[in-house]
């Protein structure tokens, strides 16, 4: 059964409202760490585990060399086969650099989750100024090393 109330991805329920529902719905006092730790719980159930999907990234540049030939794919990890960096250049954005004026812009997000990393990118402009994504990479922090 779905409940209407919980059915839209961009409703963020607090876990002051899933206390409140709880105790209006069934009955049910919760604590604030019971709902947060539910709220946690139902989250992992809907979207996995992060080291899930981070085990799943070397098929996935697998596929991407594949579809894409002479693109540029480079994963890197821990002697203990955790992820540490991943680079990505698509074969288009390839030969699409010398059609680019020769400027390169880097740009930086992190990226919340457990793991703590941060997504770079490299992008230029072509003749038309629209802009072109050079590359990608996923490093632990902005350093010489990374």
């Amino acid at each position: 059964m779905v409940i209407p109330k919980y059915s839209d991805p961009k409703t963020i329920d607090t876990p002051k409202d899933i206390q409140f529902d709880m105790l209006s719905e069934h009955g049910v006092n919760l604590t604030y760490m019971q709902a947060w730790r539910a709220k946690e719980k139902a989250l992992q159930f809907l979207r996995g585990h992060p080291a899930d999907s981070y085990s799943k990234l070397p098929s996935y540049l697998y596929i991407l060399e594949k579809i894409y030939p002479g693109s540029v794919v480079k994963l890197k990890k821990t002697d203990d086969d955790c992820f540490l960096y991943v680079f990505v250049v698509i074969f288009t954005s390839i030969s699409g650099w010398e059609y680019c004026r020769p400027v390169v812009v880097v740009d930086g997000t992190f990226l919340k989750s457990a793991y703590r990393k941060i997504m770079l990118i490299a992008s230029t402009m072509d003749a038309a100024s629209t802009i072109l994504p050079l590359a990608y990479v996923v490093v632990d922090s902005e350093n010489d090393a990374s």
